[in-house]
């Protein structure tokens, strides 16, 4: 009878196989897992009882050697030293191939539920497009009223009766105008009065007439007597279809990525968190864009290049990169001016539009150090004042009088952290609070030298 033992060492999503054929280590997803070993490297794949075993690399291979990282020293006066990454195509390391590959095709897709709610809204408008029409209406019809016009300079008198003999009712003077009720007789006028009527010889007034046109309006009206009948059908019908297909939409933008890992290495990973909230609520933090030389030291307050920074204010301890991520951690987000950043447990994964790319932690490096920058805006709370400037000094040190408002300025002392792979990532962060990313950086590549010795062990 042969004999074996199988022991292994787990460190979050990292595990060591020991076994008689060798050194072995996996990467720890639920489902889908990382296999290196003496037999090469392998990716395990199972759901719904389904499941494949493929070979992706063969038994020995070699990491590539380190190309020189980029860099932002100061060049020529006039010339911008542009600091961006490679297009995000060229950026993805080749552990990650697979994994990018899968996250772009999900994310190019469009929801069909996104469209048949556009398809509903299209339908409803044209339904309410064809259901009204325009109409005339009649706000004042045509008219034309007669009028009794007084043309007798001295007056004339308004009899209860047709007769100069009846009573006078009102005395009326030259061009009073009256309502003409009757023009029948031959001699008299008919006349209303303000609560009564009377006559008027004809020979004292003159008949003129008013002619108003009709006035018409237009207005919308329903022609469609079924409209509310249709609109209640068409949403009746569209409601389980929109739900059947966000189903179906889950189901294809759904990607799963479970983390095995143990007690220990959760309370590691929480740390993890803990230092990126604490990066997070520093009073300020900038992404460099690039830097320029110059040689006009008495217009800058001294410096000797000027850099372009853009203030980073979006973050978060937990984002999903796309709708229907599911993990069984928080993943840390940062937004840059031209790129996302996603720090899951492993790698670095990095959006810019709907296009992703993605970085083993041991394929990244971050470089720190403490910088003087002369600062031109508000102080921040948290900075570090190390020194004073003029923004207009002279060859001395001191203020120029030449100029007015020569403002005094403090010089800070930032931490600097340049992100570099040899993919192409280049991207440089700046917190105004000294040490502020030190604990996270410190994180990232102690997994990323976790990583090289895993690699190590079965080369």
């Amino acid at each position: 009878m042969g004999w074996s033992y199988r022991k292994s060492i787990s460190a979050g999503p990292f595990r060591m196989n020991f076994s008689k054929k060798g050194i072995s280590y996996s990467v720890g997803v639920k489902g889908a897992r990382i296999n290196m070993g003496p037999r090469g490297t392998f990716v395990n794949l199972s759901a719904n009882g389904i499941s494949y075993r493929k070979r992706i690399s063969p038994p020995v291979s070699h990491p590539p050697s380190p190309s020189p990282s980029p860099s932002y020293e100061t060049l020529p006066e006039g010339i911008p030293n542009n600091i961006t990454s490679s297009p995000i195509e060229a950026l993805t390391d080749t552990d990650s191939h697979n994994f990018i590959t899968e996250l772009n095709q999900k994310s190019a897709q469009v929801p069909y539920a996104g469209r048949v709610k556009l398809l509903l809204f299209i339908i409803l408008g044209i339904l309410l497009f064809v259901s009204y029409g325009k109409q005339e209406i009649l706000v004042r019809p045509a008219l034309d009223t007669a009028f009794a016009k007084i043309i007798v300079i001295k007056g004339a008198n308004i009899r209860k009766e047709p007769n100069v003999k009846s009573d006078i009712l009102q005395t009326v003077g030259y061009d009073e105008t009256f309502a003409l009720l009757d023009t029948s007789n031959i001699q008299w006028l008919k006349v209303k009065l303000s609560d009564s009527s009377g006559y008027i010889k004809r020979d004292l007034a003159m008949v003129v007439h008013q002619s108003y046109e009709a006035v018409m309006e237009e207005e919308w009206h329903q022609v469609n007597d079924y409209l509310w009948y249709e609109l209640i059908f068409s949403v009746l019908c569209f409601i389980p279809l929109t739900s059947w297909l966000k189903r179906l939409d889950k189901q294809r933008f759904a990607m799963e990525l479970q983390y095995d890992m143990d007690d220990r290495y959760q309370q590691v990973y929480q740390q993890f968190k803990a230092h990126f909230i604490t990066f997070s609520q520093t009073s300020r933090i900038w992404q460099y864009l690039n830097v320029q030389g110059t040689t006009d030291f008495k217009r800058n307050g001294g410096a000797g290049s000027l850099i372009k920074r853009t203030r980073i204010s979006s973050f978060s301890d937990n984002k999903m990169p796309i709708p229907y991520f599911i993990t069984n951690v928080d993943i840390p987000w940062i937004s840059l001016s031209n790129m996302e950043l996603y720090f899951l447990p492993e790698r670095l994964l990095i959006k810019r539009g709907k296009d992703f790319a993605a970085v083993f932690y041991k394929n990244l490096q971050i470089r720190c150090h403490v910088s003087n920058f002369i600062e031109s805006e508000s102080l921040p709370p948290d900075a570090k004042v190390v020194d004073y400037t003029w923004q207009f000094v002279n060859k001395a040190g001191g203020p120029d009088k030449r100029f007015n408002n020569n403002r005094r300025l403090p010089v800070c002392a930032y931490s600097q952290y340049t992100f570099t792979s040899d993919t192409g990532i280049f991207e440089v962060i700046s917190t105004s609070k000294q040490f502020a990313m030190d604990d996270l950086a410190t994180f990232l590549m102690k997994i990323g030298a976790f990583q090289t010795k895993m690699g190590e062990c079965y080369q």
